[in-house]
C-alpha cells in the first residue's frame, strides 16, 4: 500500500465508484434467505472481481451499475454461504438466495494449513514465514511462561515460578493466542514446549484459526484469545459444508470437502481483537472487562477509538489495509478461473507488524533548535501521523527511546534541562546502549503490582503507573537545553528515535541475543541498541574566531588594503548581530569588545531511513 494520501485518494475513488442510485443502476434485485424467503439486510452484492458493489436495504434490495452485457453478480452476508447469478445487463428483479451457514459441530475438524496449500500455495508460503505461522514456537513466549524457550530463559521473570497468579491460574492464557488450536482442543491448557512436534504447536495461528472463525463478541474485547463464549467457530463433519470465511464477499467457489465460501466482514478488523486486545483477571472470575482488570494488549481498542475506524471518515483504514498489503496478483488460488482480480484485492499473508519498513514509516520526528548566547534550546516533536493505533503498541515491554544529544568537536555539551531517560532505558554504560540518565524520553506503558512496585509483567499488574505512548494522530513534544562554553566550533544537535522489543533489564536477564523467531536482536546491537525509527541532525554554526574580521595588512595573500576587513555576514529574518554595523554599540564580530549572539531556528524533517513505499499505519 502506498502512503496515507494515496490510500485516502483510493478510498474516495472507491466511494465514487460504488455510490449508485437506483435510477442509474443497470442490475437490480433482492437478496433473500433461501429457507424463509425473507430479505437479508446489509448483504454485500458485488460485480465479481471488481470494486463495484452495493449493500442491501431492509427490503433486501440492491442496485449496481455494471457494464452492458454478461456479468456475474455475487452476494455475500455474514452467516450465509455466498451465491451468485449470471446476468445480462441491463436487467432488474434478479433474486439471489443465500443458504444459512450451519451451526458449529465440535466433532468437525479445523482444516490443516496443508489442506489449503495445494490451491493457495503462495499464501501458504507467505504465512509459513510469518509471525502468525510461527506464533506457537516463539521462544520469548516460552521464556516468559516457564523459562524453557532459550538457554538463558530461566533468568528474569518466569510466570510459573515468579508470578503470584500462577498458583490459581497455572496455565495462564498464553496458548489461547500463541497456540490457539491447542487451546480449542482442551482449555485451559498450558503452552506446549518448543520440541512438541504436534501441529497444534507448530502451526501457530493457522489458516483455520482465522478463516473458520464465525463470530467474535466485540462487547467483550479484553477476553484473551480464542476463548469459548467470545469467539465461535464453524466446524462440520459434512464434506459439503466445510465453510471458509473471507473478507471480499464475491467468492462463490466451492470445493467438496475443502471449502465453501462465506462472507465475514470481521476478517478486516474485528477478528484482530481476539489476540491484539486483552486484559488480566486478578480476581479469577473470568470477567476481563471489569474494573481492576488491567489491559495488556491494547491495540484493537486503540484503533477502534481513533478516526481510522470510522467508516464515514476519509481516514478510514482497517487492520488488513495496513498489515496485509495488497498485491498485484490476479488470482488468490492456483485453480484456473475465468476472471482476474484488480491490483490490490489479493492480499499478502506475510501479516507484517514491527518490520523495518513499518517501524521506519510509523511516525514523523521534527526538531526546532535555537542557539542564544551560551544556551542551545531544542524542541523535539514526535507526530503519530502514520499509524492507526498508539506507538508503540502491543505487550507492555515494547518501548521507544528518544535520545537527544548536542556536541561540539565530538564532546558532549552539558544538558541543563530536566527531561531525562529513566531506568527502563537501561542502567549502565551508554556506549553499550544503557541510556538511563541521558537527555530524552521513553515512550511506553509501565505497570505496577499489588505492592506498588514495578514494572511488573501484565499478568501481575494492578495499576498502570504511567503511559507515555502516543495515540493515533496525536503528537508529543519535549524540550532540552544545553550549555555552550565559550569558544569556536559548530554545534551538532542529534535526535534519534529507537524502537526496542523489550526492557533492557529483561533482555539482559534472559540473555537474549535473538528475537523470539531466531533473528538477530537489534536491542543489543551497536550502534543504536534498538531499531532506528527516526534520525534528525542539525548543525548550528559556531562563532567565528576572534580575528575573523581583521585582515593582516602584512600578509602577502591578503589581496586588499589593511583596513578593508571581511564583508559582513547578514542573518536574515533574525538578529543582525553578525553585521559590522551592530546597533548594540559593539565593534562588530571582529572587534575585541564585540557582542556575538546567534539565534537560529530550524524546523527540520529528519533524514528518514524509509522504504521506497510509504505506508499509513493501522501492529501488533
Amino acid at each position: 500500500m502506498g502512503n496515507l494520501l494515496s490510500h485516502l485518494a483510493a478510498l474516495l475513488a472507491l466511494a465514487v465508484t460504488v455510490s449508485v442510485s437506483p435510477a442509474q443502476a443497470q442490475v437490480s434485485g433482492t437478496v433473500v434467505d433461501d429457507a424463509t424467503g425473507l430479505p437479508i439486510l446489509d448483504a454485500r452484492v458485488t460485480l465479481r472481481a471488481t470494486e463495484v458493489r452495493a449493500g442491501t436495504d431492509g427490503a433486501g434490495a440492491y442496485a449496481l451499475a455494471v457494464p452492458d452485457g454478461a456479468a456475474m453478480v455475487v452476494a455475500g452476508a455474514h452467516g450465509y454461504f455466498s451465491s451468485g447469478a449470471y446476468v445480462t445487463a441491463p436487467t432488474s428483479g434478479v433474486e439471489i438466495r443465500l443458504e444459512a451457514v450451519h451451526a458449529d459441530d465440535p466433532a468437525g475438524a479445523m482444516l490443516e494449513p496443508t489442506d489449503c496449500s495445494s490451491c493457495h500455495s503462495v499464501q501458504f508460503a507467505e504465512w509459513s514465514a510469518s509471525p502468525m505461522g510461527n506464533a506457537g514456537t516463539n521462544s520469548w513466549v516460552l521464556d516468559i511462561f516457564d523459562g524453557t524457550g532459550t538457554a538463558g530463559g530461566a533468568g528474569g521473570f518466569v510466570y510459573t515460578r515468579d508470578s503470584p497468579e500462577a498458583a490459581a491460574n497455572p496455565t495462564s492464557e498464553c496458548a489461547a493466542c500463541h497456540q490457539p488450536l491447542r487451546w480449542l482442543d482442551s482449555n485451559p491448557v498450558a503452552l506446549g514446549p518448543l520440541d512438541d512436534p504436534s501441529t497444534d504447536v507448530t502451526h501457530g495461528v493457522s489458516c483455520a484459526v482465522c478463516h473458520q472463525l464465525a463470530d467474535i463478541d466485540l462487547t467483550r474485547p479484553n477476553t484473551p484469545g480464542v476463548d469459548e463464549g467470545v469467539v465461535s467457530y464453524t466446524r462440520s463433519t459434512n464434506p459439503s459444508e466445510v465453510v471458509m470465511y473471507g473478507a471480499l464477499g464475491d467468492v462463490n467457489f466451492e470445493t467438496y470437502g475443502v471449502m465453501r465460501a462465506s462472507y465475514n466482514p470481521l476478517l478486516r478488523d474485528g477478528i484482530c481483537a481476539a489476540c491484539h486486545q486483552d486484559a488480566n483477571d486478578p480476581d479469577g472470575d473470568h470477567d476481563y472487562e471489569e474494573e481492576g482488570s488491567i489491559i495488556s494488549e491494547p491495540t484493537y481498542l486503540e484503533w477502534l477509538n481513533s478516526p481510522y475506524s470510522d467508516t464515514d471518515s476519509p481516514s478510514y483504514t482497517t487492520c488488513v489495509d495496513c498489515h496485509m498489503e495488497g498485491t498485484d496478483r490476479a488470482r488468490a488460488c492456483n485453480v484456473g478461473l475465468d476472471y482476474s482480480r484488480p491490483p490490490g484485492q489479493v492480499r499478502s499473508h506475510r501479516i507484517e507488524g514491527t518490520t523495518a519498513a513499518f517501524l521506519e514509516d510509523a511516525v514523523t520526528l521534527t526538531m526546532n533548535t535555537a542557539h542564544v548566547g551560551e544556551v542551545v534550546d531544542v524542541d523535539v516533536t514526535i507526530h503519530n501521523d502514520r499509524t492507526g493505533h498508539h506507538v508503540p503498541t502491543g505487550v507492555t515491554v515494547r518501548n521507544m527511546i528518544l535520545l537527544v544529544t548536542a556536541t561540539r568537536d565530538g564532546a558532549d555539551l552539558e544538558h541543563t534541562g530536566t527531561q531525562l531517560l529513566g531506568e527502563l532505558a537501561g542502567v549502565g554504560d551508554p556506549v553499550e546502549g544503557y541510556y538511563a540518565g541521558l537527555p530524552g524520553k521513553i515512550y511506553a506503558k509501565r505497570n505496577e503490582g499489588a505492592d506498588g512496585t514495578g514494572p511488573v509483567f501484565f499478568t501481575d499488574a494492578r495499576a498502570i503507573t504511567w503511559d507515555t505512548r502516543i495515540p493515533a494522530m496525536a503528537a508529543d513534544s519535549t524540550n532540552y537545553t544545553f550549555a555552550v562554553p565559550a569558544g569556536p566550533g559548530d554545534i551538532e544537535v542529534h535526535a534519534r528515535l529507537i524502537y526496542r522489543r523489550a526492557w533492557r533489564s529483561l533482555v539482559d536477564g534472559k540473555g537474549w541475543t535473538e528475537d523470539g523467531h531466531g533473528r538477530p536482536l537489534e536491542d543489543v546491537a551497536a550502534p543504536h541498541y534498538g531499531h532506528l525509527m527516526e534520525d534528525v541532525q542539525v548543525t548550528l554554526p559556531g562563532p567565528p574566531p576572534p580575528d575573523a574580521g581583521v585582515v593582516d595588512s602584512g600578509s602577502p595573500d591578503s589581496g586588499a588594503p589593511g583596513d578593508a576587513g571581511l564583508p559582513p555576514v547578514e542573518v536574515t529574518d533574525g538578529c543582525q548581530c553578525r553585521s559590522a554595523g551592530s546597533s548594540s554599540g559593539g565593534g562588530g564580530v571582529g572587534g575585541s569588545g564585540g557582542l556575538f549572539a546567534l539565534v537560529l531556528i530550524l524546523g527540520v524533517l529528519g533524514r528518514r531511513r524509509r522504504s521506497a513505499r510509504r505506508r499509513s499505519r493501522v501492529t501488533g
